[in-house]
C-alpha cells in the first residue's frame, strides 16, 4: 500500500506530495512519534531561555551597589522557580504569544 503524504523539503523549502511505501511509511511514522513524544523537552527548553533571558534583563540591579525592591526579588524568584511551578500541562500557556508575538503569561511581566 502506498499513502501520500504532503512533506517538507529541506531543499526547496516548499512542501511537497510524495508516495510512501510501507517501510518510508514506518520510518516516518517513527519520526513523527518521537517528534511529538519530545515536545515538552523542547518546549522547557525555549522557557528556559526565555527565564535566563529575562532574568539577565534585571542582573544589574542585583549588583552590591544596588538594592532591589522586593517586588524585583519575587520576581527574579518566580523566575527562577518556573520549572518547578509548572507542568508540561502548562508549557503551551506559558509559551503563548498574542499577535505582536509578545508573551501573554502574566509569570513573563516583570513589575
Amino acid at each position: 500500500m502506498v499513502d501520500k503524504k504532503l512533506i517538507f523539503n529541506g531543499v526547496t523549502g516548499k512542501q511537497e506530495e510524495v508516495d510512501f511505501t510501507e517501510a518510508e511509511q514506518t520510518i516516518y511514522d517513527a519520526e513523527v512519534k518521537t517528534w511529538n513524544d519530545e515536545k515538552p523537552t523542547r518546549q522547557l527548553a525555549n522557557i528556559r531561555e526565555i527565564r535566563n533571558q529575562k532574568l539577565s534583563e534585571t542582573d544589574y540591579l542585583a549588583m552590591s551597589d544596588n538594592t532591589m525592591s522586593d517586588e524585583i526579588k519575587t520576581y527574579r524568584q518566580s523566575m527562577r522557580d518556573i520549572p518547578q511551578d509548572y507542568s508540561e500541562a502548562d508549557y503551551d500557556d506559558l509559551l503563548a504569544r498574542d499577535e505582536q508575538g509578545n508573551l501573554t503569561h502574566t509569570v513573563w511581566s516583570k513589575p
